[in-house]
């Protein structure tokens, strides 16, 4: 972020960047020199090897064993070929942070007067002297065992305290080069621009690694002190962006909407186009992988559409608004949290590796999974409601639920794309069940949120449903929400008379036996009164499958 000193300074609240508890077998053991009693550990539980090692005080001695050289005593060491015998796990707490001269930032202008890139609208050199001066700061710090309010570093001996970020208070940061506290907004709504991003870790899975006894099953973090990858890609999303690559890529900008500008406003923190949301990198795969879905090979419109499942999915994955969860050791993806609230631990996950969380690989493996169990469908049986309608047979559960099959298999269906106030398409007393989950009021506005798939989807879909995907955005006239953007006047009553023109809708097309089963989510946020009103004004008898209170 830049302030009013011209300093950029990195947004994070605490330098922690992770966060594991590994198992290591270990042995205790006594120096036959000195005497002394400490834990020799198989393996050397790392999730960074390669960086300086600071070991807590209330961390109890060890040594990690080496089967050629032997035991080196911690406390006096005495080396020695030891016979260790069978040994037993123990619980190895690791945090891992960065170091405060990545902290500290960097100046606005190179060392020539040229200002620095890093911002979705910056150019390929701009960024790449970002990129390269961001990279060569990057310093990492391991630390084992309960962490301290401050640590040393034993190769630069700075001593800093662990919970140290740059966020004074939520929303703010401080400069790291004058002290001022500003509002994060404040400071990038100045540059009209989005806030410039660096890389500064890269998590990897080494196979020879997960061969071994490694705790950490073969993964490692490394500092991220080289940019070279990452410049290359960016300059080459600039050359073919308006030439092999043009019409594969959304250049819509964001409308004006309540998720959007109301709630989050993207446009101050330099979002207003949907493109904006995905750095250099990720523009080139996407675009590459949009054409290659439309174009390549002979395969029919069907399988297309298929891996564009997928690509939807990746969609998610690879953007600036997916994040690192600390605590789970992986990839969050955008729109977790139903909002497109911008994140300061952004995480880019490789496209093809053959394992993890978030590559192009798990998009796909989701699919094939619905495909099976469409053929073989199968439905999860709670072992404990089992146990009370069969003891004997739910006593040979060992876990919490079982697969049944069903021997069922799905034969299609006919998929409308319709407003549900209006289903001319289905007659009267056609239907036997209608089940929906009706939306929260003004909590979420699917629309908005699926706007940041469709404007990629329509360049595929466009012409095959021109009566779908020829707008520019998804429509939004007839979306039952309380949303204050579209409907500033009565937002409330637009939506409950939307959604009670569905419920009579719903009512006409079922038969006089059907049933219209919805989910609803108690809570004090959902507009449950105005549910529960537009379904009496529709005519339907209620019938709750748990009770509520009296008083509603």
């Amino acid at each position: 972020q830049v302030t009013g000193c011209g300093h950029r300074t990195p947004i994070m609240a605490s330098p922690v960047m992770a966060i594991k508890t590994l198992s290591v077998k270990h042995w205790q053991h006594s120096c036959g020199k000195c005497g002394c009693e400490f834990h020799v550990e198989e393996d050397s539980a790392r999730m960074a090897s390669d960086v300086p090692l600071y070991v807590a005080p209330s961390e109890y001695p060890f040594s990690i064993l080496d089967r050629k050289k032997g035991v080196v005593c911690p406390h006096c060491k005495h080396t020695a070929i030891v016979n260790l015998g069978k040994g037993t796990n123990k619980k190895v707490e690791l945090s891992l942070l960065m170091h405060p001269q990545w902290l500290a930032g960097s100046p606005k202008l190179d060392a020539n007067g040229n200002q620095f890139g890093g911002s979705a609208q910056d150019d390929a050199i701009s960024s790449s002297s970002w990129n390269q001066v961001r990279a060569s700061k990057v310093r990492f710090l391991e630390v084992r065992g309960e962490l301290p309010d401050e640590v040393t570093c034993p190769e630069t001996n700075v001593t800093f305290k662990s919970g140290g970020g740059t966020v004074p208070k939520p929303a703010n940061f401080a400069c790291a080069s004058c002290g001022t506290v500003q509002p994060i907004v404040t400071a990038v709504e100045a540059t009209k621009k989005t806030a410039p991003a660096s890389v500064y870790t890269i998590q990897g899975y080494s196979p020879k690694l997960a061969a071994t006894n490694n705790p950490y099953g073969g993964r490692f973090f490394l500092p991220a002190n080289d940019s070279s990858a990452l410049n290359a890609a960016q300059a080459e999303w600039e050359r073919r962006r308006d030439a092999d690559l043009a019409d594969y890529w959304p250049r819509s900008d964001i409308p004006f909407g309540h998720m959007t500008h109301q709630r989050q406003p993207l446009p101050q923190h330099g979002y207003l186009k949907w493109a904006e949301m995905f750095n250099a990198r990720q523009m080139l795969v996407h675009s590459q992988l949009m054409k290659a879905i439309c174009n390549t090979g002979t395969y029919d419109w069907a399988t297309r559409e298929y891996v564009l499942g997928a690509f939807q999915n990746h969609l998610r994955n690879q953007n600036m608004f997916s994040f690192w969860h600390i605590k789970l050791d992986k990839l969050a993806p955008a729109l977790s949290n139903n909002n497109f609230h911008p994140k300061s631990n952004v995480v880019e996950v490789g496209v093809f590796p053959p394992m993890g969380y978030g590559p192009w690989s798990s998009t796909v493996e989701v699919l094939r999974k619905g495909g099976e169990w469409s053929v073989d469908p199968w439905e999860a049986v709670s072992a404990e409601s089992l146990r009370r309608i069969n003891p004997g047979l739910g006593g040979q559960i060992a876990g919490k639920s079982e697969k049944v099959r069903t021997g069922d298999p799905v034969l299609g269906a006919k998929v409308l794309c319709a407003s549900s106030t209006d289903l001319d398409q289905l007659g009267d007393g056609s239907v036997d069940l209608v089940i929906t989950d009706p939306p929260f009021g003004d909590l979420l506005h699917y629309s908005e949120l699926a706007d940041f798939f469709y404007v990629w989807m329509r360049l595929a879909l466009k012409a095959k449903y021109p009566a779908h995907f020829t707008a520019e955005y998804t429509p939004k006239s007839l979306e039952a929400v309380a949303n204050r953007a579209r409907e500033p006047e009565d937002a409330d009553g637009f939506y409950q008379r939307l959604l009670t023109q569905c419920w009579r809708e719903a009512h006409r097309i079922l038969k006089p036996s059907g049933i219209l089963a919805f989910t609803f989510h108690h809570s004090e946020d959902e507009p449950w009164v105005a549910v529960l009103e537009s379904l009496f004004d529709a005519g339907y008898y209620l019938e709750a499958t748990y009770p509520i209170r009296s008083d509603e």
